[in-house]
């Protein structure tokens, strides 16, 4: 491109060339519109040209966010699109059913599901809807699970098995134990977060903080987590699924997944535990789906969260700490809620 991108508007001049050629227009006539919701350094759009709307994703090597010039982003774009080509093979119901990478590799657009023709991006207010929302999610984490590929295509596509190793032999709760001033600091944050939180969640917000001066319960919690690091992982998953990665039409009952750039084989449970955490945050009741629950990886969660939602924001003014911070408190009041003796 002979023109250097504006770090002031949502998508380069690499990005609107891909967009107007696919779209059969100028650049000049492309209508703009930013979308919200999620953690990713990526430029992201929706971009229309007369009735036809697209949805962009471009990886900006020229944004200082971006370490190593892009290159783990540029290589999570790729996947993403690898992924979502192979599953509209043996998924298609579950991924966009248009997709194309261009850009020397680093724009991405894909089909819009947009809220003006129905598609809903955050959990349903209406309680019939958010069942049928949630029931319809934990279903096709089920479905994903049983995805049985070739070995070569999990190497090609990167699908290798990473999510016990991750959390449950993640050292976060352990360090937690050992170091005072990491479990001060801790309460210290919740006892900031709590003013502004929901009944519920200042009540889990007080339950982690007198968590954090039980050290006889965080040792239990850790022996849970390592024993989630010995599960098998022959489940396909996502490995991202919560509100933001997911688009759903409450007339026809359609559901469709994005952003699997993390997609891997995982353990049983996986999928629908960490999309029921994010459920339960956002004050929806995942008490009917109790069962789909993987309680070690609820354990795990909890170091993993509790320790990273200390770490500096991801970009200036997200809120990917307080997301930790609570996602952390959330899967503890799972934990507990569905805690069974703890044979040693």
């Amino acid at each position: 491109m002979e023109t250097l991108p504006n770090h002031n508007k949502l998508l380069t001049d690499r990005a609107l060339q891909c967009a107007a050629a696919e779209l059969g227009t100028d650049p000049s006539d492309l209508q703009i519109t930013s979308v919200s919701g999620g953690f990713s350094r990526n430029r992201r759009a929706l971009v229309s040209a007369g009735d036809k709307t697209i949805f962009v994703k471009e990886v900006d090597v020229d944004v200082d966010l971006l370490p190593d010039d892009g290159e783990r982003e540029l290589a999570w774009l790729k996947k993403d699109y690898e992924v979502m080509r192979m599953l509209q093979k043996v998924h298609p119901k579950f991924v966009a059913d248009w997709i194309k990478l261009d850009g020397d590799g680093h724009v991405l657009m894909t089909t819009s599901y947009t809220s003006a023709d129905g598609w809903l991006w955050r959990p349903p207010a209406e309680k019939s809807v958010a069942r049928r929302y949630i029931s319809a999610a934990v279903t096709a984490t089920r479905e994903l699970e049983q995805t049985e590929l070739p070995h070569a295509v999990i190497e090609e596509l990167q699908l290798q098995p990473f999510t016990t190793a991750e959390l449950g032999l993640d050292d976060g709760i352990d360090k937690i134990i050992a170091e005072a001033d990491i479990r001060r600091q801790l309460i210290d944050n919740y006892r900031t977060l709590l003013p502004e939180q929901s009944k519920v969640n200042q009540r889990r917000c007080q339950k982690m903080m007198e968590l954090l001066s039980r050290s006889d319960e965080l040792a239990d919690i850790s022996v849970r987590a390592k024993r989630f690091a010995k599960q098998p992982e022959d489940c396909f998953d996502h490995s991202d699924v919560r509100s933001d990665n997911l688009a759903f039409h409450p007339q026809t009952g359609e559901l469709k997944l994005v952003d699997w750039n993390w997609a891997s084989y995982a353990p049983r449970g996986a999928g629908a535990t960490e999309f029921l955490v994010d459920m339960a945050r956002h004050g929806q009741d995942a008490a009917p789906w109790a069962d789909e629950l993987n309680r070690e990886m609820l354990a795990s969660f909890v170091g993993f969260y509790l320790i990273r939602s200390l770490k500096p924001p991801l970009k200036p003014g997200d809120n990917l700490r307080q997301m930790q911070a609570l996602s952390a408190v959330t899967a503890y009041d799972l934990l507990e809620r569905t805690r069974r003796p703890l044979i040693r």
